[in-house]
């Protein structure tokens, strides 16, 4: 029998895309629960609640019917520990406990490449990384938590899962990554460098890591031939290509037509110090800051993944390249900001 799939965040933009991705191979049974009805194929079925409120969970599993679980929603950095950890440990446990009850045969779970990240050096980094004694931040704390919790449900009566740790999503439909990246470029700082970008890091193209998603539910069938290879398993999941940490984004200016005349080098040391002015300014005035000593930090730090577990167990080869997705993706930005596109090619 096929498997009926419920995404959980399906209207996110990689719940969004793995809906997507299900309807286009053909699957005839596909619902999406989330806070936000979404826009979709008129063939999948939505429910709209919140994976905290386990009643309104448990209804979409029952209506759906679903057998194949994937939850792909959380809540991001920004928010306060209470509410991170309300929503990615707590609607993590009620996904879990419903899955359970209602007898659910397979559960993917999103999770982050952060979940190992201590707030140094990660080069190569592979599923034998512990998790840390003290998470970087609340959020990676959180999805840690939530990740264990899934794996060490498996095989409790009949339930298989899997996590898999994604690294650094962008792509159509992106609200977080490719609109920050572009509005640095609208706000005339692209010239900007913080460091001295010998730092490699990892990217996710979207469609790569939902085609991701359905590669690990298939082979959370029994009889599937790598079945034990993924039942109860994390996986890291990322395109593979690690570069420095600034090409990435002048890429996707280049690619809206953008490129810096000048670059600005900014040394660590001295982003660090800005930083912190920043601040105490911010705090001052009772707003956020556009710099802080996280952000600094993070983007001079190296972290890339090896996905050889995942191209071995999950047959997992990335669909699109990081270029072929900086041009998808600026492309898709260019047609949702017709304004911003015209005010750009005014200034070059």
């Amino acid at each position: 029998m096929p498997d009926s799939y419920l995404v959980i965040g399906g209207s996110g933009l990689l719940g969004g895309h793995v809906v997507d991705q299900l309807v286009a191979r053909g699957e005839t049974s596909v619902a999406s629960f989330d806070i936000a009805p979404g826009s979709f194929d008129q063939r999948v079925r939505t429910f709209v609640g919140n994976i905290c409120d386990r009643a309104e969970l448990e209804n979409a599993v029952k209506e759906s019917g679903a057998t194949c679980i994937i939850h792909t929603a959380s809540l991001l950095q920004g928010k306060s520990k209470e509410q991170v950890y309300k929503v990615n440990v707590g609607g993590t446990e009620n996904v879990v406990e419903v899955a359970k009850a209602q007898h659910v045969s397979k559960l993917v779970y999103t999770s982050s490449a952060s979940v190992v990240f201590a707030g140094s050096d990660q080069p190569n980094v592979d599923e034998s990384a512990p998790y840390p004694a003290k998470a970087f931040d609340d959020y990676n704390a959180a999805k840690a938590i939530a990740e264990q919790l899934v794996l060490k449900t498996n095989g409790y009566q009949g339930l298989s899962t899997v996590s898999l740790r994604v690294a650094g999503l962008f792509g159509p439909r992106d609200r977080v990554t490719v609109p920050t990246i572009m509005g640095i470029m609208m706000s005339k700082r692209s010239g900007m460098q913080i460091g001295d970008n010998k730092n490699l890091f990892d990217w996710t193209y979207i469609e790569n890591a939902a085609q991701a998603h359905l590669l690990a539910a298939d082979r959370l069938s029994p009889d599937h031939a790598k079945y034990k290879l993924v039942a109860g398993e994390a996986f890291f999941i990322s395109n593979g290509e690690p570069r420095p940490y600034w090409d990435f984004p002048r890429g996707l200016w280049k690619a809206a037509g953008h490129t810096p005349k000048k670059i600005t080098v900014i040394p660590k040391g001295i982003a660090m110090v800005i930083a912190v002015i920043m601040e105490l300014v911010a705090w001052i005035r009772g707003s956020e800051a556009t710099l802080t000593r996280f952000r600094v930090h993070y983007i001079c730090l190296t972290r890339y993944c090896n996905i050889d577990k995942a191209r071995n167990a999950l047959d997992y080869h990335p669909l699109f390249s990081i270029d072929e997705g900086i041009r998808r993706s600026a492309e898709y930005w260019m047609s949702t900001h017709p304004e911003d596109v015209a005010k750009l090619r005014e200034t070059q």
